[in-house]
């Protein structure tokens, strides 16, 4: 018996296709904070693929051919600027929207923010970070409420 989404017919019935997932590629070098990504990213129905550093993050993509790429610019190891060149000038990222995620403040190139959709910085708000995600993948945006963020809240700068 074919599966209900299947194209086709089914019992002389058209049916539906499922719709295909977006695949988020979530470079994030941050356990706690990749996972909180990745989790969120899920629960609006994306398919998140997290890799740890930029070699798995490459290999990951060759496989699963990311719709966007969410790019921690904090990273360890090498420099965020020198993973943003590598991660656009790779065949299976090439045409993937890129939106960094930045501790700091950026000092963008005219040319480095060529390669780049959007900016979210931390400590973000969940609901401005899924937003910019959902922009760069053309989805529907939803509205979201001003915060007021305490002193205290900026903590995640180190992250």
């Amino acid at each position: 018996m074919p599966h209900p989404y299947a194209r086709g017919h089914h019992n002389g019935r058209a049916t539906a296709t499922a719709p295909r997932r977006k695949v988020v590629l979530v470079l994030e070098d941050h356990a706690s904070v990749g996972g909180l990504i990745a989790g969120l990213l899920r629960q609006e129905g994306y398919r998140a693929v997290r890799a740890w550093d930029p070699q798995e993050a490459l290999r990951l993509a060759r496989g699963r051919a990311p719709d966007l790429v969410l790019l921690d610019l904090n990273l360890a190891y090498p420099d965020g600027l020198d993973v943003l060149r590598q991660v656009r000038g790779s065949e299976a990222t090439r045409r993937a929207p890129i939106v960094l995620v930045s501790g700091g403040a950026l000092n963008l190139s005219t040319e480095e923010s060529s390669l780049v959709d959007s900016v979210v910085q931390k400590p973000f708000d969940i609901d401005i970070m899924l937003n910019a995600v959902r922009k760069a993948l053309g989805d529907p945006i939803v509205e979201v409420q001003p915060h007021t963020y305490d002193p205290q809240d900026y903590f995640l700068h180190g992250y």
